[in-house]
């Protein structure tokens, strides 16, 4: 990489208030609107109750409740290779 886009990486990783090493190791995600940073595991819990929630209402079937939370641990399982 040449120094002038190591320059832009690390312009644009402090204009949005975190270091490069926080963007590289940092599992966290930011709420786009407010810019506010919500650790990962605090978005799977919530991913994995609304699922669930949504299933135990019946607002979703059981068997399509399963595919999604099949398809998403495939998923993840895929990204992090």
């Amino acid at each position: 990489m040449s120094d002038e886009s190591t320059t832009s990486v690390k312009a644009r990783s402090k204009s949005a208030g975190a270091t490069p090493e926080e963007t590289k190791t940092s599992s966290d995600y930011v709420l786009p609107m407010v810019h506010v940073r919500v650790p990962a595991t605090a978005v799977n819990a919530g991913f994995w109750g609304g699922l669930a929630g949504a299933v135990a209402l019946g607002a979703v079937d059981p068997p399509l409740g399963l595919l999604v939370g099949a398809g998403v641990v495939i998923a993840r399982h895929q990204s992090t290779r």
